[in-house]
């Protein structure tokens, strides 16, 4: 029985049908179950604050892909996060789970200046030896994270960035990867504890994605700075709490100063959804 925490996700939800093709026994852990139909997966509810209802739906589990989606309106998300991390790795312990992938961030190595991704380093530190086999994926950043502005693309021709140098090219994979990438560490339990990076095709930047679009959309798409300020402004518009919105902009800043590379040496796997792939989809081109 493979186990899937977030299967209504983006990820979860790339994860679930990865394994489903594989043909695996498949339990789907979720908030709201009614939101997590599938054929042949046996949806379970579970909270990530709650150990006993997380514990129940681990149990019996071959291997769990776990996940901490910190809470968007938390007025301390680190804090908050903090005891959800300690609940999802008290429910794998009292499981008894024998193999983990857990989803984490690039720059998770890091236990300050790197903005949200505090909340993954403090997850992996939570989840240290609950398993006897542990993977902790790092993804780059997610190529869907344009979605929030592709509105503003469409409409005015103009694509806001919070990265002020509009050539520099970082790393960044899609979702869908990342979920296919986590259903194949699921069947690769070795004893201990790895660390495998994500990252897609090749690296890339705002302009880059401005170049794309315009493409697509058939007219000129200019990539343009925008400020903290604006960014935060943005994401509170968009339905974020205050502090969940800082810390985003502390990721922005931390990525621009070159805190979040994958670092050196370490085991690098790369996806196949290109920058133009996962813009279409977000545009519902296919």
């Amino acid at each position: 029985m493979f186990v899937i925490m977030g299967a209504t996700g983006k990820v979860g939800g790339a994860a679930l049908e990865a394994l489903k093709q594989r043909g695996a026994a498949l339990r789907a852990v979720a908030r709201d179950p009614a939101r997590a139909q599938g054929a042949g997966v046996e949806i379970v509810r579970g909270d990530a604050s709650e150990t006993e209802s997380l514990a129940a739906a681990f149990s019996g589990a071959e291997a769990a892909f776990v996940m901490l989606v910190p809470p968007y309106q938390a007025r301390d998300v680190v804090a908050e996060s903090h005891v959800m991390a300690r609940s999802i790795a008290d429910a794998v312990r009292t499981a008894c789970v024998p193999h983990v992938v857990a989803l984490s961030s690039v720059g998770a190595h890091l236990g300050e200046g790197n903005g949200i991704v505090q909340v993954l380093h403090d997850f992996e530190a939570a989840l240290a030896g609950a398993a006897p086999s542990l993977v902790f994926l790092r993804p780059g950043e997610f190529l869907e994270n344009w979605a929030g502005v592709l509105p503003v693309a469409r409409d005015a021709g103009v694509l806001p960035s919070g990265k002020p140098d509009l050539d520099e090219r970082h790393e960044a994979v899609s979702a869908l990867d990342v979920g296919r990438v986590a259903a194949d560490l699921m069947f690769e339990p070795r004893p201990g504890t790895r660390i495998v990076d994500l990252a897609g095709p090749a690296p890339c930047s705002a302009r880059d994605a401005a170049a794309v679009l315009s493409r697509l959309l058939g007219k000129p798409v200019t990539a343009v700075p925008s400020s903290r300020q604006q960014s935060v402004a943005a994401l509170v518009a968009a339905g974020l709490g205050a502090d969940y919105a800082e810390k985003l902009a502390d990721l922005d800043e931390a990525i621009n100063a070159g805190r979040l590379d994958f670092p050196a040496g370490g085991e690098l796997r790369r996806g196949t959804v290109t920058l133009e792939g996962a813009l279409r989809r977000l545009l519902g081109m296919g």
